[in-house]
């Protein structure tokens, strides 16, 4: 079962870089997802955005990239979200483990 957690917003034409540090465990794969919490006005596809990256209706993400710390003693994990829209938009994370 996934945990959601935090709230946060996003200007129009912004974007949020983030990362996340785990223990660098054997066998670990976390799974972080964003999802919106508010509603998207647009009925577009899926498009591309200057970064490359495929984005649906207004909310861009990237695809999450990892590299251990210099002792390998944790694994941090790098995320970009971009807001494609006119207005703000609100997200939150999800995450899993498996």
């Amino acid at each position: 079962m996934a945990a959601q957690w935090g709230s946060h917003s996003l200007a129009p034409g912004n974007s949020a870089g983030w990362y996340f540090v785990r223990g660098n465990q054997a066998g670990f794969l976390p799974v972080l997802q964003v999802t919106p919490l508010t509603p998207s006005f647009t009925g577009g596809l899926w498009s591309l955005t200057g970064g490359g990256y495929p984005f649906w209706n207004e909310l861009g993400i990237s695809t999450m990239w990892s590299q251990l710390t210099d002792d390998q003693a944790n694994l941090v994990y790098f995320l970009v979200v971009q807001n494609n829209s006119n207005d703000i938009i609100e997200y939150a994370f999800l995450e899993s483990d498996i």
